[in-house]
């Protein structure tokens, strides 16, 4: 396809998602972990996304139990549409990953991972639509999501998914995974889908939508989350609005959600 043929479509972004955190212990809160999940699948199902995007931590570590992989096949496979996880720095790729215990590819052939360090293209041809991200290959506090992203292909729709720290003026500049403004302008993203942050944050990224999606389920609480419904339009526009995963929950339209500004990054030393 070229990128004169600009279809509609609507996305599902979430993150965070922490399957597992709670593994080690009797804790109850691992099934408000899945149940937080499950709402999500159900949320993609019912709107018909066209696309799922999972923006890291999927898992919360590389040990968790077998029962907690089999659950997240499970429900990965029963979005039954495409679903792209860029791993985060809980469940990165390389030595010991969480994903190389089970078969992806086999248990939820819908699901793409990427996985390369240097950074990967998936491609949906159907969609019309490439998603690029670069994947955390372990916790290294220099780790920058975005730092040398190529430019965008011939796809009409062209997004990208990283897991980091956005650096805005009340930022800790200790904070690992930097993600700065100047990056996400530059990229020529239709939309960038970001993880990391438990709160679902639009963040400044010149003439590209960007957004946190948040947690689908805060750990240590039971806060009742969303996720992000993303509408790519046909006229180029993109408008987030967060939809609630617990009954009786808030919908939040693009101009209500919370927004951040960046910093220079020429002011920054970083």
């Amino acid at each position: 396809m070229t990128s004169s043929l600009r279809p509609d479509l609507k996305i599902v972004h979430t993150s965070d998602v922490h399957l597992g955190a709670y593994d080690a212990g009797n804790s109850g809160d691992s099934v408000h972990l899945e149940e937080a999940f499950t709402a999500v699948v159900n949320l993609a199902i019912a709107e018909d996304a066209d696309l799922v995007i999972i923006a890291g931590d999927f898992f919360d570590n590389s040990r968790v139990k077998e029962t907690t992989l089999q659950f997240a096949a499970s429900e990965l496979a029963r979005l039954n549409r495409p679903t792209v996880i860029g791993p985060g720095n809980h469940d990165h790729v390389g030595p010991y990953s969480v994903y190389d215990r089970f078969d992806l590819a086999t248990l939820a052939p819908n699901v793409t991972l990427l996985r390369g360090r240097d950074g990967e293209t998936a491609v949906f041809e159907d969609l019309n639509l490439e998603i690029w991200g670069r994947s955390h290959t372990e916790t290294l506090m220099d780790f920058s999501p975005f730092e040398g992203i190529p430019e965008r292909g011939q796809y009409a729709w062209s997004l990208a998914v990283g897991h980091g720290h956005f650096i805005h003026p009340k930022a800790l500049l200790h904070h690992s995974f930097h993600i700065l403004e100047s990056e996400l302008a530059a990229s020529g993203r239709d939309y960038v889908a970001l993880g990391h942050w438990e709160q679902m944050t639009r963040v400044a990224a010149g003439d590209t939508v960007a957004a946190y999606s948040g947690a689908s389920e805060g750990l240590g609480g039971h806060n009742g989350g969303h996720a992000l419904r993303v509408n790519l339009n046909s006229d180029g526009s993109v408008r987030v609005t967060a939809l609630p995963l617990q009954e009786g929950g808030s919908i939040i339209e693009h101009e209500s959600l919370p927004f951040l500004e960046g910093l220079d990054p020429n002011s920054l030393d970083v």
